[in-house]
């Protein structure tokens, strides 16, 4: 599971990236790293940003990172 799959609320467990993308770099560099947990806050409409929250702070993210963000939902 992708975290673009998840809906606003949906809390999640990074496990790691798809392998082909070229902005893992820059990813890692804000906190987004395996183990990590992070909730979807809110989305925009028409396949826009994604507003994550990570530990203590929000980023926001372009809707094709999160599709390249593997991870587990916490039930």
């Amino acid at each position: 599971m992708t975290a673009k799959q998840l809906r606003p609320g949906d809390s999640a467990i990074i496990s790691g990236f798809k392998s082909e993308i070229k902005s893992k770099a820059r990813l890692l560099e804000m906190g987004l790293l395996p183990g990590t947990e992070i909730r979807i806050v809110k989305q925009a409409p028409f396949n826009g940003a994604v507003e994550v929250k990570v530990r203590d702070y929000y980023l926001s993210l372009r809707s094709v990172d999160t599709g390249n963000i593997i991870v587990k939902k916490i039930v």
